[in-house]
């Protein structure tokens, strides 16, 4: 019987290890989806979202005017060089989206039905790679990543760090944005 359960465990761990090892990189599940869907990120994308029980209708219901956001999300918070960027693009993706509908909202974000190949993988890639707001979500990609106000930190940003990140982004790129 010991003999049986062996061969059996053996055969599955070659067959995980082989899996794991030929995932599919190019593919946006493989790797970003989880990325893409850390609180630090959802937060801010779901921040208008009623039915997401966005901040804007929560701890923030008494502070909704815009221009009060930077009192407090400041340079010294964000590391933003331009505070007013603080805000997220409504609607682009939200939490609870599958992989597919989240690469598909993050393309048309910027139009990719308009674009050639090359001009929208260079779009992407100095969006996913210098906007502050991308950056602030990555641990270690900013001395201010996850930093709030009032000395608070978000601990679910995206993991990996920006080596990591730039490796799994430029997989995706190279291999077509392909949203599986």
């Amino acid at each position: 019987m010991f003999k049986n359960i062996t061969k059996y465990a053996c055969t599955i761990s070659l067959l995980l290890a082989f899996s794991v090892a030929h995932a599919d990189d190019t593919l946006f599940s493989t790797n970003l989806y989880a990325k893409f869907q850390v609180k630090a990120c959802t937060t801010c994308h779901d921040f208008h979202e009623q039915d997401k029980d966005g901040l804007y209708f929560n701890s923030h219901a008494k502070r909704r005017d815009v221009n009060r956001c930077q009192k407090c999300h400041n340079q010294k918070v964000t590391g933003f060089e331009h505070t007013a960027d603080w805000f997220a693009m409504p609607g682009l993706y939200l939490s609870g989206m599958d992989a597919k509908e989240t690469c598909e909202e993050i393309k048309e974000a910027l139009h990719a039905k308009f674009k050639s190949d090359d001009l929208l993988a260079a779009q992407m890639e100095n969006h996913l790679f210098n906007d502050p707001r991308v950056l602030w979500a990555i641990e270690g990609a900013t001395p201010n990543s996850g930093k709030l106000p009032f000395k608070k930190q978000e601990a679910n940003l995206v993991k990996g760090g920006m080596e990591e990140w730039k490796t799994q982004v430029m997989a995706w790129v190279n291999g077509g944005m392909k949203c599986e």
